[in-house]
């Protein structure tokens, strides 16, 4: 059984989509058609139950699944451990991140690592934290930069990077642009603009607005921060949103929310105790003990690693 099968079949897994599988692994459909075709042959079982519409593991790609993740990261770290031998001089770190790197100052640890080991390879992957957070379970990425899961998944350790407290934002001419609290009670019948449903934003908010007895009804969603607050300053609603994700926009207002604080919190998590990969546990050095005059602004106080969000 050769490892470019099982990378081929947990791409296709992953994907459910031949198509969507090839262009993942740069391959053409063909050629990761015949190749599972071949692991079926060798592994006398059919993985997939194939049709016009859709493409589904069978009991035995269930079963095959987690043992072929294995595998494959099993084969990841021993490249890795004869890498960190040779002083770091190759490698491949995974990293995985939400939306608004800069709140971090993602792009600048990023490129320092690069500055220091530029024979290391760095992969970026973009989602929402709950995918991210499987796929650091799946072994598929090293590291994250994300919020941490809830509740706490006794699999992942994640280590706070900053918080940022949950607002209403809105544009300057809006009926509470000039109010110093808002009640989340008040927001009943508001055309609300959000995330979408997965995403920690939305579930925050979700939380805040249960804890005062109204429902969170989001008429416009979008995934994007950038979308999402072009909606709002265009008057179109408003929206739950962390202060630090719209200090930059002059022409919005920030409410606070009466009652208790709601913060964003995002962490550095990764599978626990924490990387094991030498370069990404570099990296990960590198992300959660930055100097106190090069973290974010509303960073909190780092903290011993932990299996609590």
């Amino acid at each position: 059984m050769e490892l470019r099968a099982l990378e081929y079949f947990v791409a296709v897994a992953d994907e459910r989509h031949f198509t969507r599988a090839a262009a993942r692994m740069h391959v053409s459909q063909s050629g990761i058609s015949a190749t599972i075709k071949s692991l079926e042959a060798e592994l006398h079982a059919a993985l997939f139950e194939r049709t016009t519409r859709r493409v589904q593991l069978t009991a035995a790609g269930r079963a095959l699944l987690p043992e072929a993740r294995r595998t494959l990261a099993a084969a990841r770290a021993g490249a890795e451990a004869v890498n960190a031998v040779q002083g770091l001089q190759r490698g491949t770190v995974s990293v995985g991140v939400m939306q608004q790197l800069g709140l971090v100052d993602l792009p600048h640890i990023l490129v320092r690592f690069h500055h220091r080991h530029p024979g290391v390879e760095l992969r970026l992957r973009q989602a929402a934290a709950r995918d991210l957070h499987q796929q650091l379970v799946h072994g598929e990425l090293d590291l994250a930069i994300a919020s941490p899961p809830e509740p706490a998944d006794e699999r992942l350790v994640a280590i706070d990077l900053l918080q940022t407290p949950l607002v209403l934002a809105c544009c300057t001419d809006d009926q509470y642009a000039n109010r110093k609290t808002i009640s989340p009670a008040d927001l009943a019948g508001r055309s609300m603009i959000g995330f979408p449903p997965g995403w920690s934003l939305r579930t925050l908010a979700e939380r805040r607005m249960q804890q005062s007895g109204v429902q969170l009804d989001v008429n416009l969603e979008v995934n994007d921060t950038s979308t999402l607050l072009d909606l709002v300053e265009a008057g179109l609603g408003v929206a739950l949103i962390a202060e630090g994700l719209i200090t930059k926009r002059r022409a919005l207002r920030a409410v606070k929310l009466s009652g208790p604080t709601a913060n964003w919190t995002i962490s550095a998590v990764a599978l626990a105790p924490g990387p094991t990969n030498p370069a990404a546990a570099e990296l990960w050095q590198l992300i959660t003990q930055l100097p106190p005059g090069e973290a974010a602004a509303g960073r909190v106080p780092r903290r011993a690693a932990t299996k609590t969000s």
